[in-house]
């Protein structure tokens, strides 16, 4: 319950919409209960006693009271939507802020497919939460206290039958909230597996058709399937208990009421004066009774479904109450970025207490630059490159840039120095010009032709109707591998950042085009930092230095082309698989590079 609590914050700033709904809502109930005791005087006085214009008047009261209900319930029904979903708007919002600002840790830890069913199915089930609060959360208990007040005031004897229904029910809905709510829990994990498996799959057609794995993936989802509807199927099936449990308990209420109220006539009481029969004070208490039981039966409701929204609220505040463990320094140093990168003996390992991907790193980059990285796959060659811009932080030991350690830096600052180009080029859908524009969101258009023009990417885009307008579907796949790599490259270019990374960026196109890229790059107006991430010794050989990482994540070598192949064993198996080498090996080296095989 505390966890739901903690969300009503998100419905405080609509006051004026919530005391609206709480005075509709009290309306409703009064009509409900004024309706059956103007019934009293109409049967039990008016009609015995033949006084048809008493029954006129009270049916007349009674019709206006029915149309002020309905009025009462439209405005409450339209308040209580208005207040749930501008609310869940603002929960949702803060939510998705909330990722946004965890860290590559937060992310790996909480999993992407747990992260989207919080975003919108446990989101979900809060919405329903706020719609419900106003419209049945305090009109349960009201219905309740005003039955019992009406039904005692009716007739203390027929309350009798309180002491039988009303134990039945607390006792139904405490047996059902301790079976629902960890079924519930079970179900929002189940679904958070079930997301996994359907996101891996979008995310990865082409290996999945290449592999014809589709068999594999289909037995995968079935069985997760099957998990997610056997949980569900438990959570329901105490819902499915819920509804009869309390019909059977009303019905025995109903049946109690008639048998006492018959009971007690016999006995000579419920007679008015003229020996006939109180039937409206038996109506009447059967109507007040009636409420009351539908009053528990909401309230029973309630709790199994508020024990079902809590689960999702707990979840949800698990994430409002992460921890980014990659934090803005208190006093970040306002020093301008120029480029000099040192690695201090850094070491850093996925997960806690997991093995190291990198181990004892030291070498030191000058501003402006050109370095190439070079190693075996798995190597942690990308894993070294994200802790420039503090994608994660290190396990031990420190990055320095310009002397200053980078956890010293702004966020903002230190990541809008830093121009990172992925192997896996992430576009979004949207224009050519606003993918270019995550680099510079207030780029000018010469600007957009720059950068496009630096990537080889000015071809393809007046190739297009609308040119930097050209739609650009999500992930890109309306795109090639080197389309979607080129517009990744000029999302960063546009940055004019200090320090350029690029990590395997170059994979998806073709040597010719990767030179002119790298052509552009040395021609820039400005001299930036350049980490060049490769597979291929005839790319990272032009660079100032190469650096050569092996198997275990330490160094093998720091230096020329020519100065590793004398001692980095890692550099010459790298350079003898790639070129065949054996006798003249820096005349087929050349002819290779020259080639751009």
């Amino acid at each position: 319950m505390s966890h739901i609590l903690r969300l009503l914050r998100y419905a405080a700033p609509y006051k004026g919409y919530i005391w609206i709904s709480i005075a509709t809502m009290f309306v409703q109930v009064f009509v409900s209960f004024y309706i059956p005791f103007l019934m009293i005087d109409i049967i039990d006085v008016a009609l015995p006693e033949r006084a048809f214009d008493a029954v006129v008047n009270t049916a007349l009261i009674m019709l206006g009271m029915a149309f002020l209900g309905i009025a009462s319930g439209v405005i409450n029904t339209y308040t209580s939507q208005y207040i749930s979903q501008y609310a869940t708007a603002s929960l949702r919002l803060d939510l998705f802020r909330k990722i946004q600002e965890l860290s590559f840790k937060n992310v790996d830890d909480f999993k992407a497919s747990r992260l989207i069913t919080n975003a919108t199915n446990d989101v979900l089930r809060v919405q329903m939460f706020f719609t419900m609060m106003l419209r049945i959360v305090i009109r349960a208990p009201l219905m309740i206290v005003m039955g019992l007040i009406l039904a005692l005031r009716t007739s203390f004897l027929l309350s009798q039958v309180f002491y039988i229904t009303m134990p039945l029910l607390v006792i139904a809905v405490i047996i059902i909230m301790i079976n629902a709510y960890p079924r519930f829990k079970k179900v929002q994990y189940a679904l958070d597996d079930l997301n996994n498996v359907v996101l891996e799959n979008a995310n990865s057609p082409q290996v999945v058709k290449s592999f014809v794995t589709q068999p594999h993936e289909n037995e995968r989802f079935e069985r997760t399937n099957e998990n997610y509807r056997q949980a569900n199927t438990g959570a329901e099936t105490v819902m499915a208990f819920a509804d009869p449990v309390i019909n059977f308990i009303f019905t025995v209420g109903v049946s109690l009421i008639l048998f006492f109220g018959a009971y007690y006539m016999l006995q000579g009481e419920f007679i008015s004066p003229l020996g006939i029969p109180q039937v409206g004070v038996l109506m009447a208490f059967n109507s007040y009774s009636q409420q009351i039981l539908v009053g528990l039966m909401m309230f029973a409701m309630i709790m199994i479904f508020l024990s079902r929204a809590n689960v999702s609220a707990a979840r949800i505040n698990e994430i409002f109450s992460a921890k980014i463990d990659l934090e803005n320094p208190k006093d970040p140093t306002d020093r301008t970025i120029q480029g000099e990168i040192v690695f201090d003996d850094v070491s850093f390992g996925y997960g806690n207490g997991g093995n190291q991907v990198i181990e004892d790193v030291n070498f030191t980059i000058a501003q402006g630059e050109k370095v190439g990285v070079i190693g075996s796959t798995g190597s942690g060659k990308s894993t070294l490159v994200n802790l420039i811009p503090r994608l994660y932080d290190t396990t031990r030991g420190r990055v320095l840039i310009d002397g200053v350690a980078v956890d010293n830096y702004d966020l903002k600052q230190l990541r809008d120095s830093v121009g990172f180009v992925t192997q896996n080029a992430t576009i979004f859908s949207g224009s050519i010009a606003t993918n270019i524009r995550q680099g510079k969101e207030d780029a000018g258009f010469s600007e957009l032709e720059e950068a496009s023009k630096q990537a080889l990417l000015n071809d393809f885009i007046h190739e297009q109707d609308e040119h930097y307008n050209h739609l650009v579907l999500s992930k890109g796949v309306n795109l090639s591998g080197g389309q979607k790599q080129r517009l990744s490259i000029a999302r960063a270019l546009i940055k004019r950042p200090p320090i350029l990374i690029f990590d395997d960026a170059t994979s998806a196109v073709d040597a010719e085009s990767e030179r002119s890229i790298l052509a552009h790059i040395d021609a820039l107006p400005y001299e930036p930092t350049l980490i060049l991430i490769s597979q291929k010794v005839a790319t990272v050989r032009r660079m100032d230095k190469i650096i050569v990482v092996n198997n275990d994540g330490r160094i093998d070598g720091v230096g020329t082309h020519d100065e590793l192949m004398k001692k980095s064993p890692v550099y010459q198996e790298i350079a003898a698989s790639q070129l065949d080498i054996g006798g003249g090996r820096s005349e087929r080296f050349e002819d290779s590079y020259q080639t751009g095989t």
